[in-house]
């Protein structure tokens, strides 16, 4: 059995996978806040179940002996204290965006909403990202031995306004906190900030989502600018990997706003990068549906069929 855990910089998610019929199943979820202590909530979870095999993804980089210290949560993740609360005699810990990326491969059409573009042109690389508490970026390759995620943190590289209306908002961001990077404002806190930044008052990402489905004026511009600004970046992501694979959206936020994302806001931006429009225009984009796209990727990689 594999024991598979998504340490997000909000929440923490443990789940058994199995392989079943060639496809990938989940079981006995458990999902709870993050918090520092992992590797107890691991040792509870894994006790009497029979792991064999065990994979942890965190939301921030790897350092040199595997280890992945929490970007946006003060959380360290071990790999030797987690494979020995696990029960296993060695884990990998990787980024939870590379997770996402090894996944790619094995998500069912059921589990990815397109999201405008042409096709995907096979074996070219794919862009993986995506806002939550902070924004996410991995890579994806087909090269020797098959499939290989390479894991990011595109999220902390600068942002930059392109029309009249984004410098304006820019501006007043910059006076607010300084320089300003992709996850200033792409994530579920930049939102925030964003919103103050129109509205001159605070709003929980929650209540900026209901002010919009309402139809309010600074909740409906802070939408539109955070869906162009997405679009740029993701456009940007696309042209640096040269990701005719398509371009992958994930994260919490995205999904929860689902049949209410403009796709043709979001796609306008992503192409406007003349004289590259037409060759990013023909770049598919997918929404990921699956719930739990990290934990199938985890799993996965400690299978050893990554």
């Amino acid at each position: 059995m594999i024991l598979v855990c998504d340490v997000g910089g909000t929440r923490t998610r443990l789940a058994l996978a199995a392989r079943e019929n060639g496809e990938w199943t989940l079981s006995d979820l458990e999902e709870s806040s993050t918090t520092p202590d992992v590797t107890g909530k691991v040792a509870r979870f894994a006790a009497g179940k029979g792991v064999t095999a065990a994979a942890f993804g965190g939301a921030g980089p790897n350092e040199k002996d595997g280890s992945i210290r929490l970007t946006n949560a003060g959380v360290f993740l071990d790999p030797a204290a987690l494979a020995k609360a696990a029960g296993v005699a060695r884990t990998v810990v990787i980024n939870d965006f590379r997770a996402i990326a090894e996944a790619i491969p094995y998500l069912p059409n059921t589990s990815l909403q397109p999201c405008g573009g042409g096709a995907a042109v096979s074996g070219e690389p794919i862009v993986v990202m995506g806002p939550g508490t902070g924004l996410g970026v991995a890579i994806g390759v087909t090269g020797p031995g098959g499939w290989h995620a390479i894991q990011g943190e595109g999220g902390h590289a600068d942002l930059a306004p392109v029309d009249d209306e984004e410098l304006e908002v820019w501006q007043k961001l910059r006076h607010a906190h300084g320089r300003l990077s992709v996850e200033t404002v792409l994530c579920g806190p930049g939102l925030e900030r964003l919103f103050a930044a129109i509205a001159g008052r605070s709003l929980s990402p929650p209540e900026i989502d209901a002010a919009a489905w309402r139809g309010e004026p600074d909740a409906v511009r802070a939408h539109a600018i955070f869906t162009r600004w997405l679009g740029r970046v993701a456009g940007n992501l696309a042209l640096i990997a040269g990701a005719r694979g398509g371009v992958y959206l994930a994260g919490g936020i995205l999904p929860r706003w689902r049949t209410r994302f403009d796709v043709a806001a979001f796609r306008a931006a992503f192409k406007d990068k003349p004289p590259y429009d037409a060759w990013l225009a023909a770049i598919p984009s997918y929404l990921v549906t699956h719930p739990y796209p990290g934990l199938l990727g985890l799993a996965v990689l400690a299978s050893g069929a990554a």
